[in-house]
């Protein structure tokens, strides 16, 4: 398998694989997007239109050009001479298992195909694959080109795609995190909904409204979680390191003492409602339009700072 990969192809010409296609335009490679329906090239353009001031700002790569992004309806023209296809189709394991073997029945056969999907097990997407050896999970964090993670799965079988992978990925500006062993949800999505049971929770006991919550999180855990891990974050709470494991001592007694959720605690659908009423309500009031701006701009120009405060210190992995 290469790993001079210069042709990719985007499987899906959605809210993932536009926002890919975006990534890799900006990287200065050149994109084939695909999408069953003709009328997605219209989204797709008008995504990586809006996507443009925020791929500036975190820096083209010589030669990145929105003319170097192609679409097609036709799944073997979109395949060929590729060297690496993201699929981001539709999240119903069936039909995604299906697609992805007819991807691998046509694509060229040292390509590494990455899914991005957000849960389900590269062992269950190759199952009707002749070649499961190059089929694994790249799961992005929307939108793909803001968000730099890249969560890679797909067990030892795999290992020499994710090998490939994780060197592609880090040449576009990717951070790589390798899972040791398959997990439903993996490890991002699975923190966010963590996350999101408290949120339901604090909701339920009337303790503050969503808007109240939000800005807890982005002017508090959320600033700190930008720069460096909770479990950095957390070894900084001991004023001496000799005493963090006295500390964590500290942090099991107050998740017992009620700092979390209880394991009772199941979100009902009337729970789930209401929710989805407030976030319509307040935080998202007057749409999307403005949201996505602040969102684009704030985190270009987070990432932007950060990675000159790491440049001038080294990498922190």
């Amino acid at each position: 398998m290469s790993t001079e990969i210069s042709r990719v192809t985007c499987i899906g010409a959605g809210l993932i694989g536009s926002g890919w296609a975006a990534h890799f335009m900006r990287a200065g490679l050149d994109v084939v997007v695909h999408d069953q329906s003709a009328e997605r090239e219209t989204y797709l353009r008008e995504s990586l239109e809006r996507a443009m001031p925020s791929l500036t700002e975190l820096g083209l790569a010589p030669g990145a050009s929105l003319s170097r992004v192609k679409f097609t309806t036709d799944l073997q023209e979109a395949l060929t001479n590729c060297q690496f296809v993201q699929e981001s189709a539709m999240e119903e394991v069936e039909a995604k298992t299906t697609l992805i073997a007819e991807i691998d029945a046509h694509a060229p056969k040292d390509a590494v195909i990455a899914s991005s999907s957000s849960g389900f097990l590269a062992s269950d997407l190759r199952r009707k694959s002749k070649n499961g050896h190059r089929i694994i999970i790249g799961h992005p964090f929307n939108p793909p080109y803001l968000v730099p993670l890249v969560e890679l799965a797909g067990g030892d079988v795999a290992s020499q795609a994710i090998s490939v992978a994780t060197e592609f990925y880090r040449a576009t500006g990717c951070e790589v995190v390798e899972l040791a062993r398959e997990i439903d949800g993996y490890i991002g999505n699975r923190i966010q909904f963590a996350v999101l049971r408290e949120i339901l929770y604090l909701l339920s006991q009337g303790v503050a409204d969503l808007e109240a919550i939000d800005r807890a999180i982005v002017a508090g855990p959320a600033i700190r979680w930008a720069v460096m891990g909770p479990s950095a974050v957390f070894y900084l709470g001991a004023r001496d390191p000799s005493l963090y494991r006295e500390f964590v001592d500290l942090l099991a007694h107050e998740m017992e003492s009620g700092y979390t959720a209880p394991p009772s605690f199941k979100p009902d659908a009337a729970l789930m409602r209401a929710y989805a009423d407030g976030v319509c309500r307040g935080i998202g009031a007057n749409g999307q339009n403005d949201m996505l701006a602040l969102r684009n701009e704030g985190v270009a120009k987070l990432r932007v700072l950060l990675n000159g405060i790491r440049t001038r210190k080294g990498p922190a992995r």
